[in-house]
């Protein structure tokens, strides 16, 4: 069985693995074997076995989406970008972000809540900042809400996540070569340094869906569905505009609002009686969220009934 010393090889610090003896539970352990003998171990296969201990509370500490950064040498001063965004929508406000530091503590920056719901600033570090990883906190009139994270090294950082000695200890481990007590101290001292994290999904672009009768007529309630989602989920508290116009680009009804938790905006309003002939109408919706917006134009039609006052459809 390679010793420890052998792990130490691969990169130059020392630390020393905890030797509580930890037992994997064999269906992690098969799943990267079969990662494994399918076609070696790429980056994929290694997110996915940090996936399994991190769900099985194996590892506790593996960030998500974190962003690594270096410390920046020679007096510098360099700035990361944080941002967010929290269900409180509609009106600007000022929220607080809590950063604790790897050695416990904590600093406070006020940033602007736009009506959105997001907010953005930024976070300067320099040749002191502390090595390790950094806590964002998200504090809104007294209530916690999203934790971030971001980490500092002044180590090299690869253009892949997991360099080929990163990939040859996973192997040694598959091949019982090293215990599971050892890759979990080694995964929890590199998730500590900041050189792996489990990547976050990528925002998708926004999917809209818009359902609704096609033919309406006057005097009744119409309602027009509006459904957000990333492609996947439904995504809570997208702002939607609506804006009923006729080919003369005269505005009849304006809206807005947000989506609900299922992702859904409902219009319902009431077809005027003005309407004395076949008109087609034409609804601009336009949805913003998760960073991104969109803008569909859907077309209905409204009718008025043949012996109806004030009805000149062909009948009448």
């Amino acid at each position: 069985m390679k010793s420890t010393a052998i792990i130490a090889c691969l990169f130059a610090i020392s630390f020393t693995f905890a030797y509580s003896e930890i037992q994997i539970p064999e269906s992690i352990k098969d799943n990267a074997k079969q990662l494994y003998f399918q076609n070696n171990l790429d980056e994929k296969d290694i997110v996915s076995i940090l996936e399994d201990f991190s769900n099985k509370k194996i590892v506790n500490n593996i960030p998500v989406g974190v962003q690594v950064y270096n410390i920046p040498e020679g007096g510098k001063t360099d700035f990361i970008k944080i941002s967010g965004g929290i269900a409180e929508f509609g009106r600007t406000a000022q929220i607080t972000l809590e950063i604790t530091k790897p050695d416990g503590t904590i600093e406070k920056f006020q940033s602007p809540l736009l009506e959105t719901g997001r907010y953005h600033t930024v976070y300067p570090i320099s040749e002191n900042s502390q090595v390790g990883t950094y806590i964002v906190q998200t504090v809104f009139a007294g209530e916690r809400h999203s934790e971030s994270f971001f980490h500092l090294t002044k180590t090299q950082q690869y253009t892949s996540n997991f360099p080929p000695w990163i990939v040859s200890t996973f192997e040694w481990w598959i091949q019982d070569e090293i215990s599971d007590s050892e890759i979990v101290s080694f995964i929890e001292h590199l998730a500590k340094l900041g050189l792996i994290s489990i990547p976050e999904k990528s925002l998708q672009p926004l999917q809209v869906v818009i359902t609704g009768e096609n033919m309406v007529r006057r005097g009744i309630t119409h309602t027009i569905n509006v459904q957000v989602t990333d492609g996947y989920a439904p995504i809570e508290g997208a702002k939607v505009t609506l804006s009923i116009e006729d080919y003369g680009e005269n505005i009849i009804r304006e809206f807005e609002g947000r989506t609900d938790q299922n992702g859904y905006f409902i219009y319902s309003w009431e077809i005027p009686k003005s309407f004395d002939n076949i008109e087609t109408l034409l609804a601009f919706i336009s949805v913003s969220g998760n960073d991104s917006s969109t803008t569909h134009l859907w077309k209905f039609q409204v009718y008025c009934l043949p012996g109806t006052a004030n009805c000149k459809i062909d009948g009448n």
